[in-house]
């Protein structure tokens, strides 16, 4: 066995133990681990020779951190192989460009016969934000995540600060990225075959470093930095040799184009300084003659920038005759326009050569791009929710310190959260799977699950085609990543299982693909039929009260007086606590029906509480049996009894004799 199957093995082995170590830290949709920290991604398949599917992370809010990596794959999940291969291949670059890490997960997934329910992520350790990069940088030592797992090169994230930075690199920050370059060039060297290590060499790792030269002109290397700087050079110049083919000769047409650049650079600004000189004059001529105008020195400047236009030249003209002026600027400044033109000249003839190469070197660029970017595609085909969905247990979980009877618990989930920013594109949210646990005055429990029979779940069985809504639309100055739009009926249209949504509640099109599904009308019919005025509910819907009205409405069951009672109040249930017992739990058994005989009692004496409560006194209640059978009232001001409905009593508590009421 040679070292580099060692080392793999050997990392392999940590990455187990780390997990073990950790599960106690597992970061879930459900989890609050609102902390800093370090963390891994990791796939729960470790069948793979040449790849550990991790990926070594920092945040400075984990579980956020959490949600991101999650939801990016599960928009990846809605993609079907021609959608996503569109992606990558249909234009010069990706639309995932900067965002790779999720496409080799997915690949990795894919191919390796995973689902949602293998992706994971653990807390590795919780950090101080100021010590993050230090620890962060310790995982990537003992792991190599760059190498064997998905992460991106070290050096290349280096490089990637240094470029938003409006600073120049010190030597000391120069000295750090050479080492971590030196570290990438012999990590590729040695694990080449193994992980995404090619496609981050390829696509990640300077081909030149000539530039950090140029950036220290004026600040000389010191010795030192200079011997790791060569080292680095001539490293990383072998490694390009020994993998990229034509190598030599792209160095040559690079070193060529960049040559070319310098000589076009040089012209470009000459140009541009004849033509600021050429302004300050007019400005100054403009503003001896008192006439000055930023819009008249901007036409006349453009009518020398753009001489095939004659537009700029005829406001200019404009310009002097509404001042009542009749000189003749293009005479006056003849000799400095002669200048501007010959500069001018020579930026182009400079720029025809330069063009020349830089098409030749680009051309060459994407030729090369669509075979790196198979290094992270699927080589397999695949269709739309091939990860199938996130499992999770739909149970209703219920206090068991709480006095559960009579109560009903109900558990809504909603197919988004019903907010729309386009007035083009509809959005509507429908219910798409309704629980209910009802426990009855005997202490028997009923419950069920439905998948809702509605427009959305409708359309998720028969197949909702997704795409990157972003990599339509040409009018996105910023194009997002990962968020997902869907044609339905040929059109448009937001109105299916939303990625936020599927994150809260798991369920997706591949849940609801084969599931029998139920009208809500018939499930609040059988509920109500279980169920008495006295009952209470407790209902946790996964979107807003405004959200749950919306698809109330959407199903047309706004104004039935049921619907109004249970689902779209908005005040919670509050269940009373139970009183803590000293007694042994083997001294607690009491008979059901005693128990159910006490509870009678007890519904019996709150009921004529309220009667008389409502009546202000005027009405008292001689029997009581339950919600749904007659009572004996008897007015304590006329002595007259009669008998009525329970529930009607408490909505009219008044005296038909005398009329008395409240």
């Amino acid at each position: 066995m040679d070292n580099v199957v060692k080392k793999i093995d050997n990392i392999r082995n940590k990455v187990k133990q780390l997990i073990q170590k950790n599960l106690n830290r597992e970061v879930t949709p459900e989890t609050k681990h609102n902390i800093s920290g370090i963390y891994m991604i990791y796939i729960d398949n470790f069948s793979s020779e040449k790849i550990v599917p991790i990926y070594i992370g920092q945040a400075k809010d984990i579980q956020r951190r959490y949600k991101q990596h999650f939801s990016e794959i599960l928009a990846l999940n809605r993609l079907s192989y021609d959608e996503y291969n569109k992606y990558f291949f249909s234009k010069s670059t990706s639309f995932y460009e900067g965002h790779f890490k999720a496409c080799k997960i997915f690949k990795y997934i894919i191919e390796n016969n995973c689902t949602l329910q293998d992706f994971h992520m653990v807390i590795l350790e919780e950090v101080e934000e100021e010590n993050l990069d230090e620890k962060e940088q310790e995982y990537f030592q003992r792991l190599l995540p760059s190498f064997f797992g998905f992460n991106q090169l070290n050096s290349y994230l280096k490089r990637v600060k240094f470029r938003f930075s409006n600073s120049q690199m010190s030597n000391s920050e120069i000295d750090d990225y050479l080492g971590l370059l030196l570290e990438d060039v012999n990590g590729i060297n040695s694990y080449y075959k193994y992980g995404f290590t090619r496609f981050n060499f390829e696509h990640s790792l300077p081909r030149d470093i000539t530039y950090l030269l140029e950036e220290k002109e004026k600040d000389k290397l010191n010795s030192d930095i200079q011997l790791k700087y060569d080292e680095v050079k001539i490293k990383l110049n072998e490694l390009c040799k020994r993998y990229i083919i034509d190598f030599e000769e792209m160095q040559r047409l690079g070193e060529k184009k960049n040559k070319l650049y310098k000589v076009y650079k040089i012209a470009k600004d000459e140009y541009n300084q004849a033509l600021d000189l050429l302004k300050i004059d007019i400005s100054q001529k403009l503003e001896e003659l008192k006439i000055y105008s930023e819009e008249a020195i901007t036409n006349f400047i453009y009518s020398i920038k753009y001489e095939n236009n004659p537009e700029y030249r005829e406001l200019f003209y404009t310009y002097l005759k509404s001042k009542k002026c009749d000189l003749n600027f293009y005479e006056i400044f003849g000799e400095p326009i002669k200048n501007v033109n010959k500069k001018l000249e020579d930026k182009n003839n400079k720029d025809v050569p330069y063009q020349e190469v830089l098409d030749l070197y680009l051309k060459r660029e994407d030729e090369m791009r669509p075979k790196r970017y198979k290094l992270i595609f699927p080589s397999c085909q695949f269709e739309s929710f091939s990860l199938g969905d996130r499992s999770k247990n739909y149970s209703i979980k219920i206090n068991e310190d709480n006095d559960l009877l009579n109560t009903c618990h109900i558990q809504i989930n909603i197919s988004n959260n019903g907010v729309n920013r386009s007035i083009e594109v509809d959005k509507e949210p429908f219910i798409i799977r309704f629980d209910y646990s009802f426990i009855d005055n005997e202490g028997n429990k009923t419950e069920h699950e439905y998948y809702i029979d509605n427009e959305t779940t409708r359309n998720c069985q028969s197949g909702i085609q997704y795409f990157e809504k972003d990599f339509y639309n040409m009018f996105a100055f910023k194009k997002e990543k990962f968020k997902i739009s869907s044609l339905i009926n040929n059109e448009i249209d937001n109105s299916y299982i939303s990625i936020q949504a599927e994150y809260k509640h798991g369920i997706n099109d591949y849940t609801l693909k084969d599931k029998k599904l139920i009208k809500l009308s018939v499930v609040l019919d059988e509920i109500k039929q279980m169920t008495d005025e006295e009952t209470r509910f407790n209902i946790d819907a996964s979107e807003s009260a405004n959200c749950l009205k919306k698809c109330i409405i959407n199903e047309r069951l706004q104004n039935k007086q049921f619907v109004e009672q249970i689902l779209l109040t908005k005040k919670l249930l509050k269940l009373k606590k139970r009183k803590k017992t000293r007694i042994k739990k083997a001294k607690e058994i009491v008979n059901k029906s005693v128990l159910a005989e006490s509870n009678k009692v007890k519904r019996a004496e709150v009921y004529k509480q309220k009667v008389l409560i409502k009546s202000d006194s005027a009405v008292k209640v001689l029997n009581y049996v339950s919600s749904r059978e007659k009572v004996t009232a008897q007015c304590t001001s006329c002595g007259y009894e009669w008998k009525i409905r329970s529930d009607h009593l408490l909505s009219r508590p008044y005296c038909p004799s005398c009329r008395k009421n409240y």
